[in-house]
């Protein structure tokens, strides 16, 4: 990335230090063509005053009690406040975004920003938490559910806003940015930039984390068939079946050219196949082993590859993620493959039913050390049409519709209503005095024999017939 391109638009108040950060979350964002970095960079700069307000300068008050952002505890609002690049705001939505920064392999904690929600405020996890929100986010305005990038693909630039902002508030400003980056573009790509036709964006297939996690130790095997074929069909066939049919037993799976006739039997038209890896694959042969993979994960169906991890060779998580926890000797295993990064040398997401964290990027070069002496079994059927923001949708467009839009189009109503709320109290306070029961007002009518504060403890009926004397006319001399 050219910071100095960067600053154009930037006015230079981007740290030189914030540059790894940004890059990171481009790509997770997915956003590798000119047109997704000018959207992306316009947008985060003007809503974080040119990376400069981390954290929303209201104390976030306002946010008690807002059950549509999960605020439903004493003190929410304050402490979920709006944080990050795009003010990330509401208990659910730092749930959420821990739970998706799990799934990236970017750490291991879902609650780690529930319990620390400060961290949104750094600069890491700013950047993070803008693509996570970029990248997750589908709005619809013709009928259509998408995604951001969609928007920024065909130059669409009042619908990223709208996606992001809810309106159209600083449009002249926003525009103004967009318009800036797009004629550094280019210049704006995270690395060296990234080829921009359409196979060669980052892919991942959407698939059950929560089913990724082997139930024995030797069922990597059918594990990694469950996670391939419930991804592709939406079926989850249980571990023991596959096994079965695998031929598993406690020594494991025997051979990589057991498992295209098993997966081909549960997703239709997969055309699953096999290639055995003696060796270290030479240029021409890993260039085609990047094909099959490619074609295969583009296709929506993931890959088998049957790995040798020696001691001195363990896995090494990539692009940010955890690497995994493999250790006691050389591993023999399976795993899967379920997506392509061809940027940055190219890498691959592995979805691990063996070792914490269970899922990280894996640099395809080591991959290749890897699978020797084994092999892989992977797809040929036809890719599907697909674009880099193939990933698990979190929450859907109700949820964020119903934060930044809310923050958009209701605070006038919580304004008029704060202020009802202000008289209300006043006006008892001045009835019945600043009493509280358990956190509410005592007073319920009043009974006509019952004292009450202002009263100076007479009932009410002594307490206004004695008003009312006071207010009778004094009578003139010689009047009765």
């Amino acid at each position: 990335m050219n910071l100095d391109a960067y600053n154009f638009s930037f006015n230079s108040r981007a740290p030189v230090e914030y540059k790894p950060f940004l890059e990171d979350a481009m790509i997770q964002a997915g956003v590798t063509t000119k047109d997704r970095a000018a959207a992306f960079l316009a947008t985060v700069g003007h809503e974080s005053g040119d990376l400069y307000y981390l954290e929303e300068i209201a104390d976030g008050s306002d946010y008690n009690g807002r059950a549509d952002l999960g605020n439903f505890y004493a003190g929410d609002g304050p402490r979920y406040k709006g944080r990050g690049f795009i003010q990330l705001t509401g208990r659910n939505n730092y749930l959420a975004f821990g739970k998706w920064c799990v799934e990236k392999g970017l750490t291991s904690d879902e609650n780690l920003f529930i319990n620390q929600p400060e961290l949104v405020a750094q600069p890491r996890w700013a950047a993070l938490s803008a693509a996570y929100y970029w990248a997750n986010t589908r709005r619809s305005y013709n009928g259509t559910p998408e995604s951001i990038n969609d928007y920024a693909d065909r130059r669409d630039f009042v619908s990223v806003t709208k996606a992001v902002n809810g309106g159209l508030n600083g449009w002249e400003d926003r525009n103004e940015r967009y318009q800036s980056f797009y004629n550094y573009a280019g210049d704006i790509l995270p690395g060296e930039g990234v080829n921009t036709e359409p196979e060669e964006v980052e892919i991942e297939i959407p698939y059950s984390r929560a089913n990724v996690t082997q139930d024995t130790y030797y069922n990597c095997g059918p594990a990694s068939s469950q996670t391939v074929i419930l991804a592709a069909t939406g079926n989850l066939i249980g571990e023991f079946e596959l096994g079965g049919m695998l031929g598993t037993t406690t020594n494991g799976t025997d051979y990589i050219g057991q498992f295209p006739a098993v997966l081909n039997s549960y997703i239709n038209g997969a055309k699953y196949t096999y290639r055995d890896l003696p060796n270290y694959p030479d240029g021409d042969l890993k260039e085609q082993i990047w094909k099959d993979i490619t074609r295969s994960v583009r296709a929506g169906h993931g890959v088998i590859a049957n790995i040798v991890a020696p001691p001195d060779n363990y896995p090494i998580g990539t692009r940010g993620s955890i690497s995994p926890a493999y250790g006691g000797g050389t591993i023999y295993h399976y795993i899967a493959v379920m997506g392509v990064c061809p940027g940055e040398g190219r890498h691959v997401w592995i979805a691990d039913s063996g070792f914490s964290p269970y899922g990280y990027w894996m640099s395809f070069d080591q991959l290749c050390t890897l699978i020797p002496p084994k092999g892989y079994a992977y797809s040929t059927s036809d890719p599907v049409i697909q674009n880099s923001n193939k990933e698990v949708i979190l929450f859907g467009p109700d949820q964020i519709g119903a934060l930044h839009e809310a923050k958009m189009n209701t605070r006038e109503i919580l304004d008029i209503l704060k202020g009802i709320q202000r008289d209300t109290s006043l006006i008892l306070d001045q009835l019945v005095g600043p009493e509280r029961k358990d956190g509410n007002r005592t007073f319920s009518g009043w009974p006509k024999t019952a004292t009450w504060n202002g009263t100076n403890g007479k009932t009410f009926v002594e307490y206004t017939t004695g008003l009312l004397e006071q207010l009778k006319p004094i009578p003139a001399k010689g009047e009765k």
